[in-house]
C-alpha cells in the first residue's frame, strides 16, 4: 500500500474491523461515524479521555466532542500528556494513570449520587445508612 508501516497497519486493521476490502471503503466507512446527530441526546455523566499525541484520534476531537455534549448531567475531560507518558492512543505508556483517572471518576460519581439520594447526610463514612436509633 504505502511506504509507511503505520499507515499500512491502520488500513489493514481498518479493513479487518469494518469488513471492507479497500482503503477507499475504509475511509467511506469511517466518514459515516459521527456523534453530531445524537450527542445532544446524551443525558448521563460523561468521561472523555484523550492522548495529546494520539496517532488515531486527532486531539481537536476532544473540544469538538465537548461542544456537542450540550445536555449531559456532568462532563469530565482529561488530556493526557507526554510529561505523564500517557500521550499515546489509549494512554499506552501509562495505562495505570488512565485507570486511576477512570476509577477516581467513578468514585466521584458514586459520592455525588449518594449525596443526591441522601441530601440530609443519612449515610455514615462507609456509605451505609446511619442507624436511626
Amino acid at each position: 500500500m504505502s511506504a509507511s508501516l503505520s499507515a499500512d497497519w491502520a488500513m489493514q486493521q481498518g479493513m479487518h474491523v469494518s469488513g471492507t476490502k479497500t482503503p477507499y471503503e475504509v475511509l467511506q466507512f469511517c466518514r459515516a461515524y459521527t456523534t453530531a446527530d445524537i450527542s445532544h441526546l446524551v443525558r448521563q455523566d460523561v468521561l472523555l479521555l484523550c492522548g495529546q499525541e494520539d496517532h488515531a484520534v486527532p486531539v481537536h476531537q476532544l473540544p469538538d466532542q465537548i461542544a456537542t455534549l450540550t445536555n449531559v448531567r456532568s462532563l469530565t475531560a482529561r488530556l493526557f500528556t507526554r510529561a505523564e507518558q500517557a500521550q499515546n492512543h489509549v494512554q499506552t505508556g501509562n495505562m495505570g494513570l488512565a485507570f486511576r483517572v477512570m476509577i477516581e471518576w467513578l468514585d466521584s460519581l458514586d459520592r455525588s449520587n449518594r449525596a443526591r439520594r441522601y441530601p440530609r447526610g443519612d449515610l455514615d463514612h462507609t456509605g451505609s445508612m446511619k442507624s436511626m436509633n
